[in-house]
């Protein structure tokens, strides 16, 4: 008969938190999605045990030395707690109240944030589901961590909630990364497109979420909440089987069931039999105590895709040359490396994720995660028959030059890849077959804009910035940022006089600031139009010798606008 389950220790938390430390480090500050629920009160708890552990310490910064037991690295130095009412349920009060007495009884900063159903940017209340619902959530916690001066959101989920996500999204026709369900730290991304409640632009390239409980059983935390008397409430939704798919799957996977040896068998009506997930989980680790299976199973599943994700990075890392920003230039010989279908596919989303104009996270800009697509791009990436010598190649009249049988393709997420050859001297780039001191590679870019038939060069304008930018001068702004096709942000520094020129243009001559694709790569470009006047005022800075089109200098009325490429080539 098994033992007392016993709660958390502040020492085993700190191991969990050390594996969700973000890749730009902790923050001073880090918030907690605070429901009222067990989960996230017993995350507030340990959270704030742990940092006021470490506060007892008292010791001076020069004494802490890697390896020693006295040491101790580093983590956030305040913990904060932000409730989201969303006021769809008789229980939302209780809970809020809940969350609000934790983290007074705590002693820890709390805000409670409301969502104003129908009011700008969030649908009306009928239009409300729970897909909806989660995304309103985000956005209220993203401006609770402005607020609050954080860019680490921690949530509660655990070992429970990764196996009824992996059995989701095995139930959805999930690969294997899908089967890996939720990771223990990621960037929060961009959000989508025109959707304004569910969009972060740049700030969430900056913003991180983590999941320090993944490792534990929802037992593990009820017994934590229990030895430490927290006051918790439970979301009434969460049982109700017939709401949610999550829901179903949570009610198959209950102790009570799980108990029945009869229950895996029974065709239990629920929206999707999951019953074939739950057998297929468990035969990945037989000699498993059937308890522990499901937990095993998903645990192996995200050491698969760590394993994978590592592999592409290295990669990658040997693959890369430099390029225009916003594109991947990867040698082909260094892409061979990569043999194993879940490395291919995970280098593959992590070139479209860095590439796409879609926002960075969303499903669109990784070919919507569709298998055939990412295969199909596999397949001309690493072809399975061998490519013909030079001299069976038929020649290109132009040239005089064998054909490089290798064609431009879509990879979809609105990038294009390139064949190409690189010049090993500079790192430049022809479209063309190799001669000698030169090597076949890949180029990832955005493809080209759409612009009208017959339209003029040039006509096509991502955004018209001038009434925005103006408002932020006219407030007192120093400075006003935009995000140029999800690719860049463009910094226009209001602290300092505009040029004069610029000034007079749009004063007197009512021109207007606008922002074009620049070159092939489709950089940013800012422009003062007016009726008679179209002026480049900024382009992007980049310096790659042999490469056509590189801009090593700022233009004359450029001092007062910075751009960035903000996306990020890393798995999280």
């Amino acid at each position: 008969m098994p033992g007392p389950i016993p709660p958390i220790t502040t020492a085993e938390f700190f191991q969990y938190l050390q594996r969700c430390i973000p890749p730009t480090g902790w923050s001073n500050r880090i918030a907690v999605a605070n429901s009222g629920g067990p989960d996230s009160t017993a995350l507030l708890f340990l959270l704030n045990a742990l940092l006021q552990e470490r506060a007892a310490l008292k010791f001076p910064p020069e004494q802490y030395k890697p390896g020693s037991p006295r040491s101790t690295p580093g983590v956030p130095r305040e913990v904060v707690s932000v409730h989201v009412n969303h006021s769809l349920q008789d229980a939302a009060s209780t809970m809020e109240c809940s969350a609000i007495q934790t983290a007074e009884r705590l002693g820890i900063r709390h805000s409670t944030e409301k969502i104003p159903w129908g009011e700008h940017p969030f649908p009306s209340r009928k239009e409300v589901d729970e897909k909806v619902a989660r995304e309103a959530r985000y956005h209220r916690l993203f401006e609770a961590m402005q607020d609050f001066r954080t860019n680490v959101v921690a949530f509660g989920h655990h070992a429970d909630d990764q196996v009824e996500t992996s059995i989701m999204r095995m139930s959805q026709g999930s690969s294997s990364r899908g089967l890996a369900a939720m990771r223990p730290v990621r960037r929060w991304g961009m959000g989508k497109r025109d959707q304004d409640y569910y969009s972060f632009g740049a700030e969430g390239m900056r913003s991180w979420i983590v999941r320090p409980l993944l490792p534990v059983s929802k037992d593990r935390i009820l017994a934590t909440c229990e030895a430490n008397k927290l006051d918790y409430v439970n979301d009434p939704t969460n049982f109700q089987p017939g709401l949610t798919l999550r829901n179903g799957v949570r009610d198959i996977l209950s102790p009570k069931a799980q108990d029945s040896l009869s229950y895996i068998t029974t065709k239990r009506q629920t929206k999707i039999k999951i019953e074939p997930y739950i057998e297929q989980l468990r035969a990945m680790v037989p000699n498993i105590h059937p308890r522990e299976q499901l937990h095993e199973a998903v645990r192996l599943y995200g050491i698969r895709l760590e394993e994978a994700e590592l592999q592409a990075t290295n990669v990658l890392m040997r693959a890369r040359m430099p390029s225009p920003a916003s594109t991947l230039l990867l040698k082909s010989r260094e892409l061979a490396e990569a043999v194993d279908e879940d490395v291919r596919i995970a280098l593959i989303r992590r070139c479209l994720r860095f590439v796409s104009h879609g926002p960075w996270g969303s499903v669109w800009s990784e070919a919507s995660g569709d298998r055939d697509t990412l295969r199909r791009v596999a397949q001309l990436l690493w072809p399975n028959e061998p490519r013909p010598p030079p001299s069976e190649l038929p020649i290109d009249p132009k040239t005089g030059m064998p054909e490089d049988p290798r064609r431009p393709f879509s990879a979809g997420g609105g990038v294009v890849v390139y064949p190409a050859v690189i010049k090993l001297r500079d790192g430049s780039i022809r479209f063309r077959s190799p001669e000698e001191g030169e090597v076949e590679g890949w180029i990832f870019a955005r493809s080209p804009p759409y612009t009208k038939p017959r339209a003029p060069p040039g006509s096509y304008a991502i955004a018209d910035v001038t009434d925005q930018l103006l408002a932020a001068r006219a407030a007192g702004q120093k400075e006003y940022r935009v995000l140029y096709d999800y690719r860049f942000e463009l910094c226009f520094d209001l602290s300092r006089q505009l040029p004069q020129d610029v000034r007079d243009e749009l004063e007197m001559r009512r021109a207007r600031i606008v922002i074009h694709p620049d070159t092939k790569w489709v950089l940013p470009k800012v422009m003062l139009e007016g009726k008679r006047t179209a002026k480049c005022i900024g382009r992007y800075l980049w310096d790659l010798p042999g490469w056509k089109d590189t801009q090593r200098r700022p233009l004359k009325l450029q001092g007062w606008i910075d751009m960035r490429f903000v996306r990020s080539l890393e798995a999280v």
